[in-house]
């Protein structure tokens, strides 16, 4: 029988319990992981398609075979009676190095002892999306970063096309040769002339089209399903006050082809039958030196956090950057977990504990106890957890000039008509 009673000290003493009964707590964590990833991937949604594997080197290699040029503005054939001309192509291929990043997050140490009684359900359901929340950010912040520093050109909302570097940049956004602070406030700044308006973002879409031929998205790439809406369409990432200015803008009425109301996944409108928009909650914005804003701050006192005032004030923080993008532009490393593998509900505990994947994030007691004294000691009791994890992150360019990003002024509706 599985419970005994009244046993002498020695009775069963190195027998322990079936660990496999408890793994409902990783599971648990698992899902809650699966649910909190996909609500803060923008742009690993579109080009997160590399699956991470272990040992797999620190330096990604792709290879992008390149159509042989249409290269006569005329076409004209000999005669049938006569001995025909040919066309010799050959197909080439433009080979893309990117070396690997790999960044470690984790929690503070809490106490399981104090918290016990509230712990699992609430406490560490939090801190565990938190960390993922944070992870998923900091993925997207990094392609977005990489997106930015590749780009060969910068559209200027009023002014249009500009040339731009494409050194790597830096935290601090000083490096040399770079789209660095300099550069911002030197040649983008003064330049900016409009909001996004749709005659912006109509004019961008066209050098896409137009100009380079950017290829439009098949559907997505790391979403649980196909998004059929985003066939054959180029993809706007912008914020939602760059949005909620469309309904304002003079030209909505002129452009007849405009949908504010269509919403599909995480997919927003039709602009001009051939462009979608897809929110980022902390788009890139600058000050007027040309120094970006973070998002968020915790204020002193209440520890709550909130919106950061220079973030959100137009005043403080007057120029915004989004994006339009065409497929095939990069190929990133996926984070986090794949939704299919836990949708079943049958999973073994073995098959669970078999998956790996980038970003996992672990609950350890692998810590050390800091006493109040200052002695150092092992947490052999168990008492202190913390989350831990290791995320791998890595972006491969195919064609930078696909994704293509627009600095403009930002603007809110006057409160007045």
């Amino acid at each position: 029988m599985p419970s005994y009673y009244n046993q002498p000290a020695s009775f069963d003493n190195a027998v322990t319990e079936d660990t496999n009964k408890f793994a409902q707590l990783p599971f648990y964590l698992v899902k809650n992981e699966v649910k909190v990833f996909p609500r803060w991937n923008i742009y690993d949604q579109l080009y997160g398609t590399i699956d991470w594997e272990p040992n797999m080197g620190t330096t990604m290699t792709g290879i992008t075979p390149q159509n042989s040029p249409v290269a006569e503005a005329f076409f004209v054939p000999n005669e049938i009676t006569s001995v025909p001309n040919k066309d010799v192509y050959e197909v080439d291929s433009v080979s893309q190095s990117a070396t690997l990043k790999m960044h470690r997050y984790e929690s503070k140490q809490f106490n399981f002892i104090p918290s016990f009684q509230a712990f699992w359900r609430d406490y560490i359901k939090f801190a565990d999306g938190d960390i993922a929340r944070q992870i998923a950010v900091s993925n997207n912040m990094f392609i977005r970063t990489q997106m930015w520093a590749q780009s060969p050109s910068v559209f200027i909302a009023g002014s249009g096309l500009v040339s731009a570097p494409q050194g790597a940049v830096n935290n601090a956004n000083t490096a040399a040769g770079s789209k660095n602070v300099a550069y911002i406030l030197g040649a983008l700044i003064p330049n900016i002339k409009t909001n996004l308006s749709l005659r912006t973002l109509y004019s961008a879409a066209m050098f896409m089209k137009e100009d380079i031929a950017a290829p439009a998205f098949e559907g997505t790439m790391n979403m649980p399903k196909d998004n059929e809406g985003l066939m054959g369409k180029y993809v706007i990432v912008g914020s939602t006050e760059a949005w909620d200015n469309f309904a304002f803008d003079k030209d909505t009425q002129l452009l007849k082809s405009i949908n504010l109301d269509l919403l599909f996944e995480d997919f927003h409108g039709l602009l001009f039958g051939k462009n979608v928009y897809k929110f980022d909650p902390f788009p890139l914005r600058f000050k007027a030196d040309g120094t970006a804003t973070p998002p968020q701050v915790q204020v002193q006192g209440t520890l709550r956090t909130i919106p950061n005032p220079d973030y959100v004030s137009i005043a403080t923080s007057p120029y915004e950057v989004a994006w339009i993008l065409g497929a095939d532009a990069y190929k990133t490393i996926k984070v986090g977990p794949p939704p299919k593998e836990f949708a079943t509900k049958n999973m073994s505990a073995s098959k669970f504990y078999s998956l790996k994947w980038n970003s996992e994030i672990q609950l350890t007691d692998q810590v050390l106890i800091t006493y109040a004294d200052g002695t150092i000691d092992l947490n052999v009791y168990g008492t202190q957890l913390k989350f831990i994890s290791q995320c791998t992150h890595g972006i491969l360019a195919g064609d930078p000039r696909f994704a293509l990003p627009i600095i403009f002024q930002r603007t809110r509706p006057a409160l007045v008509s």
